[in-house]
């Protein structure tokens, strides 16, 4: 998996494009400085974990491709055996706070593919 702070400058260009707004328009939208919001669509800074459930919640976007990851042509399988590795190494708390957004990532979907 590859995090691409640029693909998430990019994936919010063309959010903020398909609803014909601005960049302020969007910073307001999602409760941000203008300044804060300029400089992840830049690729100067990153998005927190909240910043990123308003965006999923609210405009409807894939978290992968929100973020920029790609998947490199591992199965699934092998992806879940890279998960469950990744939160066996995770302390208790991290561990739950993973796995509370994990399952409201999934819940979101599942509304979203009932909506369709």
């Amino acid at each position: 998996m590859i995090y691409n702070i640029y693909a998430v400058g990019d994936s919010l260009r063309n959010i903020r494009k398909k609803y014909g707004y601005t960049q302020n328009d969007m910073a307001e939208s999602l409760g941000i400085s203008y300044t804060h919001y300029s400089q992840i669509e830049q690729g100067r800074h990153r998005m927190s974990m909240q910043l990123m459930m308003k965006i999923v919640s609210k405009y409807g976007v894939d978290p992968n491709s929100l973020l920029g990851i790609q998947l490199q042509g591992k199965s699934t399988d092998e992806e879940i055996l890279i998960l469950e590795q990744k939160l066996k190494n995770l302390q208790p708390v991290e561990r739950e706070y993973v796995i509370s957004i994990c399952l409201i990532l999934i819940e979101k979907l599942q509304n979203l593919n009932k909506n369709v």
